[in-house]
C-alpha cells in the first residue's frame, strides 16, 4: 500500500473517532486502533495528533469544496431556487454527516473553526457562497444571519442520528422540504 493510500485510510478511519469524542477526547490510541495502524504510523505520516486533525479538517473541505452544485440547472422563479438549493445541501450535508458532525463539534468545543480553516480555506467558501448567492438572487430581503441560520439548522439536522428524526415524524424527505419551507420564509420574507 502506498504513503497516499495509507493516508486516505486513516483519515477515513479516525474521522467518525474525532466526530464522536472530538480533538481532546480522541486520544492517539484510540485513533491509531480505529485506523488499524500503530501509534508510529501516525506519526509518520502526520507528525502528531494536531496534524492528523488538520489534516481531517483539511480534506473535510476539500471534499466538500470540490462538490458540484449545478448552480445553472436551477428553475427560473426564486422560491424553486431557494428550495432546490436547499434540497441539495441538504442531500449533501447527510451524505456527508461524519464530516459536519467532525466542524460542528469543533465548533462547540472550540466557539470557532480552526484558525487555519479561517485563514486557507475560508476565501475559497465565501467565493462559492457568493456564487450561491447571486444564482439564488435573493433580493434585499435576504439577510446574512438567515443565512447562518439556516447553515446551523442544516448542520444540526445533517448530525441527528435518522432514527430519532423519525421519532418526530421526519424521514429525508420531509426534512428536505422542511428546510425549503424555512429558507424561503428566512430568505425571501414569504
Amino acid at each position: 500500500m502506498s504513503a497516499e493510500d495509507t493516508r486516505a485510510r486513516v483519515l477515513d478511519a479516525v474521522g467518525p473517532v474525532f466526530a464522536e469524542h472530538g480533538y481532546a477526547g480522541a486520544s492517539t490510541r484510540v485513533l491509531a486502533a480505529a485506523a488499524g495502524v500503530n501509534i508510529a504510523t501516525l506519526a509518520y505520516h502526520f507528525g502528531d495528533k494536531e496534524g492528523l486533525y488538520v489534516a481531517v479538517i483539511d480534506r473535510i473541505y476539500e471534499q466538500l469544496l470540490a462538490i458540484d452544485l449545478d448552480l445553472a440547472a436551477l428553475p427560473p422563479e426564486r422560491e424553486g431556487r431557494v428550495r432546490q438549493v436547499m434540497g441539495l445541501l441538504w442531500r449533501i450535508a447527510r451524505a456527508h454527516r461524519v464530516q459536519v458532525a467532525i466542524l460542528l463539534r469543533h465548533v462547540l468545543d472550540h466557539q470557532h473553526l480552526p484558525d487555519h480553516v479561517v485563514h486557507e480555506r475560508m476565501p475559497q467558501v465565501l467565493a462559492r457562497a457568493g456564487a450561491a448567492l447571486a444564482a439564488l438572487d435573493l433580493g434585499p430581503k435576504a439577510h446574512p444571519l438567515a443565512l447562518l441560520s439556516l447553515n446551523h439548522l442544516l448542520a444540526r439536522y445533517a448530525v441527528t442520528d435518522a432514527a430519532d428524526l423519525v421519532a418526530f415524524g421526519a424521514d429525508d424527505e420531509v426534512i428536505e422540504r422542511h428546510l425549503g419551507d424555512v429558507a424561503v420564509r428566512l430568505l425571501l420574507g414569504s
